[in-house]
């Protein structure tokens, strides 16, 4: 099915392929696509509120009043 050519030897990687699909569902898939997209959610709300709490103490430091 996927005959690979390298120089004089000639790789079917028909077996792979196939293992490899068999061995990986779907609900995997989107199992990994859920953690990864969670993860990234925190991690952008955890950056948003560090540039918040930098502002506001920057902004306190050279004013002298604290605003949130």
């Amino acid at each position: 099915m996927l005959p690979i050519l390298l120089g004089a030897v000639e790789v079917d990687l028909t077996s792979f392929v196939t293992s490899l699909t068999g061995s990986i569902a779907p609900t995997d898939i989107l199992t990994v696509l859920g953690s990864v997209v969670g993860v990234g959610m925190g991690f952008f709300l955890m950056w948003l509120g560090v540039r918040k709490a930098v502002r506001a103490f920057t902004s306190a430091v050279s004013t002298g009043r604290i605003r949130i």
